[in-house]
């Protein structure tokens, strides 16, 4: 809604400014959400990252695996996605990050229905649905919003919304019932953030690269079917439950 002068200005220190809101929400549930597994672990370990590497390596591989998917998914069709609009469907910065947020909107509003889904259902189901959907219909979307017409556009992009939802929706808890409660925090965190640096944070970069290289708009399109046989492998390796974690009738009441 911002003149590119007012964002230049102190338009860009608004995202900034809302992200404390999100620091704060951070640390209030810290504070009130009890883990009830402290009070049964034994002395906590002298190196965390250590141990978790040491004992929990196989955990860490899993959650990178399954991970691949969604750093690629998720930066190419939602970050990358505005630039490629613009570049290689012709459509203006503003139409594409118009598009672009109405689905990211959609997307918010899918994830909490699809984390019920899975307390009812298993993480393991909705996990392979949205990676066997990305696989099977990655090039499909990416034609679809490769039209030119706004409405195939946006209707593209939503269907990796709903697919990317599910994941987001699944992924945070699967991840936590993966690691054992003594080095969750250190297992987890390297896993899942080495993941999203490697593979999310230069998929920009390789998604140009490629269409570079081919000549080929649509060449990004085999980056994420890629990404999604790697998940896929790694999750037919995965048992369901996948190492739940089940809090005992004592911690129960005493998180109530």
């Amino acid at each position: 809604m911002l003149t590119p002068e007012q964002v230049t200005a102190w338009g860009w220190r608004i995202p900034f400014l809302l992200g404390i809101g999100i620091g704060f929400a951070g640390l209030y549930i810290r504070k009130h959400v009890t883990a009830p597994e402290a009070s049964t672990e034994a002395e906590r370990p002298k190196s965390p990252i250590l141990e978790a590497f040491r004992n929990e390596w196989r955990a860490m591989l899993r959650i990178i695996g399954i991970n691949v998917v969604n750093a690629v998914g998720f930066y190419m069709i939602f970050v990358y996605a505005a630039s490629w609009l613009k570049a290689h469907a012709h459509y203006t910065r503003a139409e594409a990050l118009d598009i672009n947020s109405l689905n990211m909107m959609a997307m918010l509003i899918l994830i909490p229905i699809f984390a019920i889904l899975s307390d009812k259902i298993g993480r393991k189901p909705i996990l392979l649905t949205a990676v066997i959907g990305l696989l099977a219909l990655t090039y499909p979307l990416l034609n679809l919003m490769h039209s030119g017409n706004e409405i195939h556009t946006l209707l593209g992009q939503f269907g990796f919304a709903v697919l990317v939802a599910m994941i987001f929706g699944v992924y945070p808890a699967a991840m936590v019932e993966m690691v054992a409660p003594r080095v969750r925090v250190s297992a987890l965190s390297v896993g899942y953030n080495m993941c999203l640096g490697i593979f999310g944070g230069t998929t920009p970069l390789i998604c140009t690269y490629l269409i570079t290289t081919s000549h080929d708009d649509m060449a990004l399109a085999f980056y994420l079917m890629a990404a999604a046989v790697v998940s896929l492998i790694t999750l037919l390796l995965t048992k369901e439950p996948m190492k739940t974690y089940q809090p005992s009738a004592n911690s129960a009441a005493l998180a109530d």
